[in-house]
């Protein structure tokens, strides 16, 4: 079974008149798509959210008009309230069914809890993250760990350890600026050799997700209306199979083979670069293929920008757009969903290429350079002749 959000219906004993009258009343007072200023809240909410400013995200859904909300944004609107606006954390979100472990019932509610404390107050996440490691350390009956993220790494090493003996699969760390738990039954492999821009035909390997139990705080604290699509790590390419349909399209063949195999190369070749960059070059080549999907993937990366590297996603998302449109020779805000396609997409590829003759320029500097030590040593006298 997925998981799912429930939505309550309340049945009301009235005559079939009396309904009639009170559902074409519904219809003519719910328009069937978002006026502007409820639009305009539905995006920054959750583009809010993306940066972990739920404060900001549920001022935007206040502020905007209730009756220009659609029948869909109404109900987004009503969860993320109902979730966020409010002075105790609310009940855990299970999958539909519950869950019977109690081990996973209670690390579930355990990061919930986290993810609800730390978007309302950034102040207070220091305090949310100490208390999430003890109650985690608590769920395998051991102390709190020491401080730092190597202790807490090794405590995920021991969870993981576990949830994979009760037939699950997890992925656990940071999503920043967050905590994440990424936890999920039913996994599919399927073998692939991607083409990224620059003629480069990367071989990569994907694990198909379904059956879940948590898609990380993103999708937990837009009431789960985004999320992460998949990742990529060392064993390959990650993804979230009932986003994407056949696994025909562009939001699958560009935005997760693409975007995903980039990072898995990315990360093989250069394994220390930071979030905000490895989403930088992922975010290029998206561009760089998009063709049927290119407006909605301009509208997520305008809808969500940001000056903060710590939020790689929004930051990121930023930096694309501003270096494409200047390669294009246009001013760096300039809007690039009324620019040529192809232009985009080509200039999207030179971006990229370009950083990576950045990279490759700076790792040949780095080989040539002389060995500190052996820079500082006192030269040895020539030998007598």
């Amino acid at each position: 079974m997925k998981p799912t959000l429930l939505s309550t219906l309340c049945a009301l004993g009235l005559a079939a008149t009396t309904a009639g009258a009170a559902v074409a009343a519904a219809a003519a007072a719910t328009p069937a798509d978002s006026g502007p200023q409820a639009a305009q809240a539905v995006n920054q909410a959750k583009g809010d959210t993306l940066r972990a400013d739920m404060p900001s995200a549920l001022a935007a859904l206040k502020a905007a008009p209730l009756e220009q909300f659609s029948a869909k944004d109404a109900a987004f609107r009503g969860c993320m309230l109902e979730r966020h606006d409010r002075s105790s954390a609310p009940a855990s979100v299970e999958p539909a069914g519950g869950l019977d472990d109690p081990m996973v019932r209670a690390l579930l509610a355990s990061y919930q809890r986290y993810w609800w404390r730390s978007l309302r107050d950034v102040a207070a996440r220091p305090a949310a993250e100490k208390q999430l490691r003890a109650e985690l350390a608590g769920l395998l009956g051991e102390a709190p760990p020491a401080e730092g993220e190597d202790a807490f790494d090794a405590l995920n090493e021991r969870i993981d350890a576990e949830l994979g003996k009760r037939g699950l699969h997890a992925q656990l760390g940071r999503t920043p600026p967050l905590y994440d738990l990424l936890l999920w039954r039913g996994q599919e492999q399927r073998d692939y050799v991607v083409d990224l821009p620059g003629d480069v035909r990367q071989p990569v390997r994907v694990f198909l997700m379904d059956d879940w139990i948590s898609r990380g705080w993103i999708h937990y604290g837009n009431c789960g209306t985004g999320g992460a699509g998949g990742w990529a790590n060392a064993e390959g390419v990650f993804a979230v199979r009932s986003n994407y349909g056949d696994l025909q399209g562009e939001d699958y063949r560009v935005s997760l083979l693409g975007h995903e195999s980039q990072h898995y190369a990315d990360q093989l070749r250069w394994p220390d670069m930071p979030s905000w960059q490895l989403e930088y070059r992922a975010k290029l080549v998206e561009l760089a293929q998009a063709d049927q999907t290119r407006d909605v993937l301009l509208g997520k990366f305008y809808r969500s920008r940001d000056d903060n590297p710590d939020h790689p996603h929004p930051y990121s998302n930023k930096r694309v757009v501003a270096d494409v449109a200047v390669r294009m020779g246009l001013a760096a805000d300039a809007d690039l969903r009324t620019a040529d396609p192809a232009a985009v997409r080509r200039a999207a590829a030179e971006v990229l290429a370009e950083d990576t003759r950045r990279r490759e320029a700076a790792d040949a500097g780095a080989a040539k350079a002389p060995d500190p030590a052996q820079a500082t040593a006192s030269p040895q006298a020539a030998p007598a002749r």
